[in-house]
């Protein structure tokens, strides 16, 4: 068996997509097609509804030529990833982790959606052979194949093919929001994080010598201890509030929270909260009648997102669009604290010898057989 630095980048570059630039309408009708399955494939059809409205853009909607959807037994599958980088442009580079990983699917027939978390620490084959944390696999993979590769993996989890995907830098969420003017979330439970890492300080010593360092570190002290002036305390109060793009951010980053908020399922429930408050502020009245805000938020988009979803494809959207109810979205999560019945299905195994002595997880069976079940469940009926 092969294994790869969890960490290592490959190449130094990765590939991007360049976006053709058009009239407003031509961004609005590609930001439609792709940045709302970046906030989830529902938001994307709902969106592009009330913007054509708003647009009225009926001659370049007819003169699009219908094509229809990917499909496997009536559902089209999306690929969701998060990285911690910007995608296209100048300050592209190539990202080191994809640490949000969701699978949407899209009910033709029911005319449902269903939203699926995958942790992070999930360990996982790639196509080459290679084992790796599946939040690695991006990474590892050879300049433009990460995606496939990634939809070849998830295929092999989930037992469901994988249409599209889209791949989303976290500032996407930040500047989203504030163009928005700040979203509102309900903070189910209270937390703190003592140890929020403060960008772009990661090498700063704090005003220690190496042997200051090194002495602490023999002490068993530990980093935030080292490292004080690398961290920031944050603290979420239960209730609903409204959050500015930074605020949200760190709300769904943060991973040392307590009062068992620093899980990465945790985390997983705190993004698909933003991603639904997202949903929410885009599609009131006072966004979609705005153009500047729309123009805005596809500029975002632009820069932050990476996709295949073709220009082709709007149509199909926009008509599957008028069917669905967007609030009977259902999320699961992956996870090795639920019940079976509600996506724990994973463990953590007491030896890590196995993994290069890295925290994962596995699947409870050994093989993903009890997962597909699980999926197919959800998918198809009996949820």
């Amino acid at each position: 068996m092969k294994y790869m630095d969890m960490c290592r980048k490959t190449n130094g570059t990765v590939s991007t997509i360049k976006n053709e630039r058009g009239g407003l309408q031509t961004k609005t009708l590609k930001f439609i097609a792709a940045a709302g399955l970046v906030l989830t494939v529902a938001v994307a059809f709902a969106f592009k509804d009330k913007i054509l409205a708003a647009f009225n853009p009926i001659s370049v909607v007819a003169t699009i030529t219908g094509t229809n959807l990917k499909e496997t037994d009536g559902r089209t599958n999306v690929l969701i990833l998060g990285s911690d980088r910007r995608v296209t442009g100048a300050e592209s580079g190539r990202p080191t982790l994809t640490d949000t990983i969701l699978v949407a699917s899209i009910g033709k027939v029911d005319k449902d959606v269903v939203l699926i978390s995958l942790p992070r620490d999930l360990w996982v084959k790639d196509p080459n052979g290679y084992s790796s944390k599946i939040n690695a696999v991006y990474a590892l993979s050879k300049e433009g194949e990460g995606a496939n590769n990634l939809r070849a993996v998830l295929q092999d989890v989930l037992g469901i093919p994988i249409h599209y995907h889209v791949m989303v830098s976290f500032d996407l969420f930040q500047e989203i929001i504030d163009i928005l003017g700040g979203v509102e979330v309900t903070v189910d439970t209270a937390f703190t994080d003592y140890a929020y890492p403060i960008e772009n300080m990661e090498n700063n010593r704090c005003g220690r010598t190496e042997e200051e360092i090194k002495k602490m570190e023999e002490e068993g002290k530990s980093d935030l201890e080292i490292y004080f002036c690398r961290y920031e305390e944050i603290v979420f109060n239960q209730g609903t509030q409204t959050m500015d793009g930074e605020t949200a951010l760190k709300f769904v980053r943060s991973r040392h929270g307590n009062n068992n908020e620093g899980t990465d399922f945790a985390r997983s429930r705190r993004q698909q909260k933003i991603i639904t408050a997202i949903k929410n502020k885009s599609l009131s009245i006072q966004t979609l009648v705005n153009p500047t805000k729309l123009k805005n938020l596809y500029d975002a988009y632009a820069q932050n997102t990476d996709t295949d979803i073709d220009f082709g494809a709007v149509n199909s959207f926009y008509l599957l669009s008028q069917q669905i109810n967007f609030d009977r979205v259902v999320s699961v999560v992956l996870d090795d604290s639920s019940s079976a019945e509600e996506g724990g299905l994973l463990y953590h195994p007491v030896d890590s010898t196995l993994y290069n002595g890295a925290y994962v997880l596995i699947p409870q069976t050994g093989d993903y057989v009890q997962i597909h079940a699980f999926v197919q469940r959800y998918l198809f009926g009996g949820k």
